[in-house]
Protein backbone atom coordinates (compact mmCIF):
# COMPACT_ATOMS: atom_id res chain seq x y z
CA UNK A 1 0.00 0.00 0.00
CA UNK A 2 1.33 3.33 -0.58
CA UNK A 3 1.65 5.93 2.00
CA UNK A 4 0.33 9.18 1.18
CA UNK A 5 2.66 11.93 0.88
CA UNK A 6 3.39 13.96 3.81
CA UNK A 7 3.33 10.94 6.23
CA UNK A 8 6.01 9.13 7.64
CA UNK A 9 6.40 5.69 9.27
CA UNK A 10 8.42 5.33 12.01
CA UNK A 11 11.70 3.82 11.14
CA UNK A 12 14.46 3.39 14.00
CA UNK A 13 17.93 4.71 12.70
CA UNK A 14 20.76 3.30 14.25
CA UNK A 15 24.15 4.88 14.31
CA UNK A 16 26.91 3.16 12.86
CA UNK A 17 29.82 3.29 15.09
CA UNK A 18 32.99 5.34 15.00
CA UNK A 19 35.76 3.92 13.44
CA UNK A 20 38.44 2.64 16.36
CA UNK A 21 41.50 5.26 16.53
CA UNK A 22 44.33 4.39 18.30
CA UNK A 23 45.71 7.14 21.09
CA UNK A 24 48.45 9.16 20.27
CA UNK A 25 50.94 10.10 22.77
CA UNK A 26 51.65 14.05 23.40
CA UNK A 27 55.37 14.13 22.45
CA UNK A 28 55.79 17.42 23.88
CA UNK A 29 56.08 20.96 23.25
CA UNK A 30 58.49 20.49 20.94
CA UNK A 31 56.35 18.47 18.11
CA UNK A 32 56.82 19.00 14.92
CA UNK A 33 59.63 21.50 15.74
CA UNK A 34 62.60 19.27 16.66
CA UNK A 35 63.33 16.85 13.84
CA UNK A 36 66.16 14.99 12.96
CA UNK A 37 67.87 18.05 11.59
CA UNK A 38 66.85 20.31 13.93
CA UNK A 39 68.69 18.40 16.89
CA UNK A 40 71.55 18.57 14.91
CA UNK A 41 70.92 22.39 13.89
CA UNK A 42 70.52 22.30 18.37
CA UNK A 43 73.79 20.33 18.56
CA UNK A 44 75.87 22.63 16.60
CA UNK A 45 74.74 26.16 18.01
CA UNK A 46 75.47 24.86 21.60
CA UNK A 47 78.74 23.34 20.30
CA UNK A 48 79.22 27.04 18.58
CA UNK A 49 78.80 28.57 21.95
CA UNK A 50 80.64 26.43 23.66
CA UNK A 51 83.86 27.14 21.50
CA UNK A 52 82.97 30.69 21.42
CA UNK A 53 83.00 30.91 25.37
CA UNK A 54 86.63 29.26 25.42
CA UNK A 55 88.21 31.17 22.93
CA UNK A 56 86.91 34.53 24.98
CA UNK A 57 88.64 32.79 28.29
CA UNK A 58 91.64 32.06 26.47
CA UNK A 59 91.94 35.87 24.74
CA UNK A 60 91.19 37.23 28.36
CA UNK A 61 93.35 35.19 29.69
CA UNK A 62 96.31 36.02 27.36
CA UNK A 63 95.29 39.87 27.78
CA UNK A 64 95.49 39.75 31.46
CA UNK A 65 99.15 38.06 31.08
CA UNK A 66 100.43 40.86 28.72
CA UNK A 67 98.76 43.71 30.86
CA UNK A 68 100.42 42.08 33.95
CA UNK A 69 103.95 41.53 31.92
CA UNK A 70 103.94 45.35 31.18
CA UNK A 71 103.19 46.48 34.84
CA UNK A 72 105.58 44.32 36.14
CA UNK A 73 108.30 45.36 33.31
CA UNK A 74 107.28 48.91 34.68
CA UNK A 75 107.41 48.01 38.05
CA UNK A 76 111.10 47.46 37.85
CA UNK A 77 111.68 50.11 35.05
CA UNK A 78 111.21 52.36 38.01
CA UNK A 79 113.92 50.47 40.28
CA UNK A 80 116.58 50.26 37.31
CA UNK A 81 115.35 54.45 37.10
CA UNK A 82 116.52 54.94 40.39
CA UNK A 83 119.16 52.79 40.47
CA UNK A 84 120.96 54.84 37.85
CA UNK A 85 119.89 58.20 39.63
CA UNK A 86 123.50 58.54 40.95
CA UNK A 87 124.95 58.31 38.02
CA UNK A 88 122.63 61.32 36.68
CA UNK A 89 123.70 63.24 39.54
CA UNK A 90 127.44 62.22 38.99
CA UNK A 91 127.13 63.60 35.85
CA UNK A 92 125.39 66.76 36.24
CA UNK A 93 127.44 70.49 34.32
CA UNK A 94 125.90 72.21 38.09
CA UNK A 95 123.89 74.63 36.28
CA UNK A 96 120.79 75.16 37.78
CA UNK A 97 118.44 73.65 35.37
CA UNK A 98 120.25 70.49 35.12
CA UNK A 99 119.71 70.41 39.03
CA UNK A 100 116.49 70.85 38.85
CA UNK A 101 115.89 68.29 35.92
CA UNK A 102 117.80 65.98 38.32
CA UNK A 103 115.80 66.52 41.37
CA UNK A 104 112.50 66.21 38.82
CA UNK A 105 113.41 63.11 38.01
CA UNK A 106 114.91 61.64 41.35
CA UNK A 107 111.27 62.83 42.56
CA UNK A 108 109.01 61.42 39.53
CA UNK A 109 111.14 58.12 39.78
CA UNK A 110 110.53 57.85 43.67
CA UNK A 111 106.79 58.47 42.86
CA UNK A 112 106.44 55.91 40.32
CA UNK A 113 108.75 53.35 42.88
CA UNK A 114 105.08 54.39 45.23
CA UNK A 115 102.88 53.51 42.57
CA UNK A 116 103.90 50.53 41.77
CA UNK A 117 104.72 49.05 45.75
CA UNK A 118 100.92 49.72 45.80
CA UNK A 119 99.72 48.61 42.42
CA UNK A 120 101.57 45.13 43.21
CA UNK A 121 100.53 45.27 47.01
CA UNK A 122 96.72 44.94 46.06
CA UNK A 123 96.92 43.11 42.42
CA UNK A 124 100.00 40.63 42.50
CA UNK A 125 100.49 37.73 44.66
CA UNK A 126 101.66 37.84 47.92
CA UNK A 127 105.20 36.68 47.49
CA UNK A 128 105.69 39.14 44.57
CA UNK A 129 103.95 42.25 46.04
CA UNK A 130 106.23 41.54 48.94
CA UNK A 131 109.68 40.97 47.07
CA UNK A 132 109.21 44.10 45.11
CA UNK A 133 109.14 46.58 48.37
CA UNK A 134 112.56 44.82 49.16
CA UNK A 135 113.60 45.38 46.02
CA UNK A 136 112.89 49.40 46.23
CA UNK A 137 114.20 49.31 50.23
CA UNK A 138 117.71 47.62 48.59
CA UNK A 139 117.88 50.24 45.90
CA UNK A 140 116.67 53.08 48.47
CA UNK A 141 119.71 51.77 50.48
CA UNK A 142 122.22 51.31 47.90
CA UNK A 143 121.51 54.18 45.72
CA UNK A 144 120.39 57.10 48.06
CA UNK A 145 123.42 57.50 49.76
CA UNK A 146 125.47 57.34 46.60
CA UNK A 147 123.47 59.72 45.61
CA UNK A 148 124.09 62.15 49.00
CA UNK A 149 127.73 61.40 47.96
CA UNK A 150 127.78 62.50 43.85
CA UNK A 151 126.02 65.65 44.68
CA UNK A 152 129.03 66.37 46.74
CA UNK A 153 130.95 65.64 43.82
CA UNK A 154 132.25 68.92 41.67
CA UNK A 155 129.97 68.63 38.42
CA UNK A 156 131.56 67.53 34.96
CA UNK A 157 133.00 70.15 33.18
CA UNK A 158 134.77 68.69 30.15
CA UNK A 159 133.29 65.41 28.02
CA UNK A 160 136.24 63.71 28.88
CA UNK A 161 134.91 63.87 32.36
CA UNK A 162 131.19 62.50 31.43
CA UNK A 163 132.33 58.84 31.20
CA UNK A 164 132.72 58.29 35.46
CA UNK A 165 135.67 55.03 34.84
CA UNK A 166 133.74 53.46 37.48
CA UNK A 167 130.75 51.97 38.67
CA UNK A 168 128.58 52.12 41.36
CA UNK A 169 128.15 49.00 43.38
CA UNK A 170 124.89 47.77 44.08
CA UNK A 171 125.33 44.30 44.65
CA UNK A 172 122.51 43.95 47.20
CA UNK A 173 119.97 45.70 44.90
CA UNK A 174 120.67 43.58 41.77
CA UNK A 175 120.34 40.11 44.25
CA UNK A 176 117.11 41.32 45.13
CA UNK A 177 116.51 42.53 41.52
CA UNK A 178 117.10 38.85 40.07
CA UNK A 179 114.80 37.24 42.60
CA UNK A 180 112.09 39.83 42.15
CA UNK A 181 111.65 39.12 38.38
CA UNK A 182 112.65 35.33 38.83
CA UNK A 183 109.26 35.24 41.41
CA UNK A 184 107.30 37.42 38.62
CA UNK A 185 108.13 35.38 35.90
CA UNK A 186 107.18 32.18 38.11
CA UNK A 187 103.26 34.13 39.49
CA UNK A 188 101.86 34.67 36.28
CA UNK A 189 98.32 35.52 35.68
CA UNK A 190 95.95 32.84 35.38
Amino acid sequence: MARPRGTSRSRTVTPSPAPSIPPVADPGWFDGYVTGDGILTLVAAVLAAVVVMIGYSIQKNQARKAEQAIVYGEAIRAVHDYLEAPYRVRRRDGGAVARMAITDHVSDVQSRLAFYETLLRVHAPADVGAAYRQLVAAAKAEAGPQMTAAWKVRPTRKDREVSLGAKFEQPGSIAVLERTIGLMGQRKAP
